[in-house]
C-alpha cells in the first residue's frame, strides 16, 4: 500500500500586525531621539535681570533643567515634522520628563527622561539617577508620581548629557540615547533615596555595554531589590 504524504494544516505562530508595526514605530522613535544628539549645547549659561547678566555656574539642578528645556524644544520640532503627538510634563517630581504617544496603540506611550551628569575623571562619570525602584516601578498600575501608568509605556528612553566641570565653563562632552535598562547598574543612585543608579564607566556607556542582559533581566533585579 502506497503511503500518502499529508501536508500539515498546523500554522506556525505569526506576529500580529500591531506587534510588527510597534517594532517599526519604536525604531522611528529611536531615530528621532538620535537626531537630538546633534543639538548644540553651550558651554556656559546666564540670566539677565535689570540689564545685568549673571552666570549660572556649575549647579547641577539648574543645568539639568536648562538641558531639559533645550532638548525637549528640539524634540518637539522633530516630532511635529514626523506626525507624532506628545504630552508635556509640567510637574517637576512626576515621571517622565516627556511623553511621546504611540500612533499604533493610542493608549500606549514612550517615556523620555533627560538625564545629566558630569565627568568625575576622564574615564568615569558621577552617575545618572534613573527613577525610583519602589512606588510606580513596583506598582505598575499606580498613578502616584507618574503621569501615566508604568505598564502603559512601551519603552523608557533616556537622553543622557555628560558635561565637564571646567574652571569657568561646562562644555558638553557627550550626548547619548539609551533605553533606561541599558544604562542601569545594580546599585542605587544615591544613599538617601530609592533611585536606580547608572553605570559610571564612560566607555561602557558610550559603547552601549549594559550591565543587564535584557530589559526583563533589569526588571526582575530591581522589582525584587530590597533597600
Amino acid at each position: 500500500m502506497t503511503k500518502r504524504l499529508v501536508e500539515s494544516t498546523k500554522k506556525l505562530p505569526t506576529l500580529s500586525p500591531d506587534v510588527k508595526n510597534l517594532d517599526i514605530e519604536s525604531e522611528q522613535i529611536k531615530s528621532i531621539l538620535t537626531e537630538i544628539t546633534n543639538t548644540k549645547l553651550d558651554s556656559e549659561f546666564s540670566i539677565i535681570n535689570n540689564d545685568i547678566s549673571y552666570k549660572l555656574g556649575h549647579d547641577s539642578k539648574i543645568l539639568s533643567k536648562i538641558y531639559e528645556i533645550i532638548l525637549i524644544d528640539q524634540l518637539k520640532k522633530i516630532l511635529d515634522s514626523q506626525g507624532f503627538k506628545y504630552l508635556d510634563n509640567n510637574i517637576q517630581n512626576k515621571y517622565p520628563d516627556f511623553i511621546i504617544l504611540s500612533n499604533i496603540q493610542t493608549d500606549k506611550y514612550y517615556a523620555v527622561d533627560i538625564k545629566s551628569t558630569y565627568l568625575k575623571t576622564p574615564t568615569t562619570i558621577n552617575g545618572f539617577t534613573l527613577g525610583t525602584y519602589n512606588g510606580y516601578f513596583k506598582d505598575r498600575d499606580s498613578l502616584k508620581s507618574i503621569v501615566k501608568s508604568y505598564k502603559d509605556f512601551l519603552k523608557h528612553w533616556c537622553i543622557g548629557v555628560i558635561y565637564d566641570r571646567c574652571s569657568d565653563s561646562i562644555p558638553v562632552k557627550h550626548l547619548l540615547i539609551r533605553e533606561k535598562w541599558e544604562i542601569a547598574s545594580n546599585v542605587p543612585g544615591s544613599g538617601n533615596t530609592n533611585n536606580i543608579g547608572s553605570l559610571k564607566n564612560l566607555s561602557n556607556l558610550l559603547e552601549n555595554k549594559p550591565y543587564f542582559k535584557s530589559e526583563d533581566d533589569f526588571n526582575q533585579f530591581w522589582l525584587s531589590y530590597q533597600s
